[in-house]
């Protein structure tokens, strides 16, 4: 064992680009899962797509361990919660607010019934970010549209408390804390699955059920701070391919089918430790020439816009559907399998629109909450929720390639 092993690695500062390629991953594998066939030749074959909900998962984990890494690095500072919380209000709430704006003023007067608030419920319960309770509550879905918004209630709920949990512990204290919620959640699945058992929605989707998966995420942060134990890079060698093999074993056995006692509570704890494992063996490797095809290009580019494609996808492919629908009436989209082609790419136009007109100028407002204006970079890191990257920051997250006192060996 060499000086070199055995000293703390330098900290690495910035934009953490296997991150974006990770999130691009991520909205990759939701988008199949919304959109892949349910009729004709391929529905045979969706038991793997379908799996892609954990794309949601992984961006818990991703938005965990850098929210956490922004607040503690910059616990210190003057004003260091006002900036966070303005500059959170200023990446995602003109998107949102304007979707959920629109859709509650546009659709129900194009459908010209009631249809859309029967389904939905009142619009209040998107405006304070609390669609997925009224979703765990009544074991319903919204209207179409609004489906998606249940990840962005359980974000925004994230950013608005854990600061305040971080500002008020210590970093030991908070590593209790947190190690607490990943005890807590699948105890919270559990009791909830045998107290309701005809409502699965309470353990996909309620904030209390998806706290291991965040919690997860932040102990990267801490661990990588020096506050909390990671494995090792050769230990995280052995466990994500092991919680990997785990994974699909439980998927060819039902184990991941969200409606079995299994997958309401032991089974989401499986895919939370997988993504951890997983964002966990890319920070390691930052910058290495094993994660180099997280930093191609066009996977980074759907990172980027990772947001609005979330959240305008569904209207994207209603409004394809129709202008398709006008244009070569007859065509069965869905069936032949065209829709799984040309959907994902109306919601990655969508999101471009969105990024260009409104999110990207929408960023410049961020100079105004920062302590060194001239650190910021606009347009190049600031994205959605499911992430929290802020790679200009005057005290910058930082990410060794292992955590202090750990070999930098395997």
């Amino acid at each position: 064992m060499t000086d070199e092993q055995t000293r703390p690695s330098e900290q690495l500062a910035g934009h953490i680009r296997e991150f974006d390629g990770l999130r691009g991953l991520a909205i990759a594998a939701v988008l199949v899962h919304h959109f892949w066939p349910r009729s004709g030749p391929l529905a045979e074959w969706s038991g793997l797509p379908h799996l892609g909900w954990v794309g949601v998962d992984l961006f818990f984990v991703i938005s965990g361990c850098l929210i956490t890494g922004i607040l503690l690095d910059t616990r210190a500072q003057p004003g260091s919660l006002r900036n966070f919380y303005a500059r959170r209000v200023i990446r995602i709430f003109p998107l949102y607010y304007l979707f959920v704006a629109a859709a509650f003023l546009l659709i129900p007067r194009m459908q010209g019934t009631a249809e859309f608030h029967e389904q939905s419920g009142s619009p209040w319960w998107y405006l304070l970010y609390l669609g997925n309770a009224r979703e765990a509550l009544t074991g319903h879905e919204p209207a179409y549209v609004l489906a998606p918004t249940w990840s962005l209630c359980i974000e925004e709920q994230f950013y608005i408390l854990f600061p305040l949990v971080v500002a008020l512990l210590s970093p030991a204290r908070l590593r209790v804390f947190l190690w607490s919620l990943v005890v807590f959640a699948p105890l919270f699945r559990l009791a909830t699955s045998l107290l309701w058992p005809e409502n699965e929605r309470v353990q996909y989707l309620a904030t209390p059920s998806r706290l291991d998966v965040l919690a997860l995420g932040c102990l990267i942060a801490l661990g990588f701070r020096g506050h909390a134990w990671l494995p090792s890079r050769s230990l995280v060698r052995i466990i994500l391919p092991l919680s990997l093999c785990l994974c699909s074993i439980a998927f060819l056995t039902g184990g991941l089918d969200r409606t079995s006692l299994f997958g309401r509570t032991l089974g989401y704890s499986l895919i939370a430790f997988t993504a951890f494992s997983l964002v966990l063996w890319v920070a390691q490797r930052r910058g290495a020439t094993a994660v180099a095809w997280l930093r191609f290009a066009p996977l980074c580019s759907l990172g980027v816009l990772c947001y609005g494609i979330y959240l305008l996808q569904r209207p994207a492919q209603v409004i394809a559907g129709k202008v398709i629908g006008r244009f070569l009436p007859g065509v069965d989209l869905d069936g032949s399998g065209w829709g799984l082609v040309l959907f994902p790419l109306s919601a990655i136009l969508a999101a471009m629109v969105s990024w260009h007109l409104l999110e990207r100028p929408m960023l410049r407002l961020k100079a105004l909450f920062t302590p060194h204006a001239s650190c910021v970079r606009l347009g190049t890191g600031d994205h959605p929720p499911f992430e929290g990257h802020e790679p200009c920051r005057s005290t910058t997250t930082r990410f060794p390639t292992t955590p202090p006192n750990r070999q930098a060996t395997g």
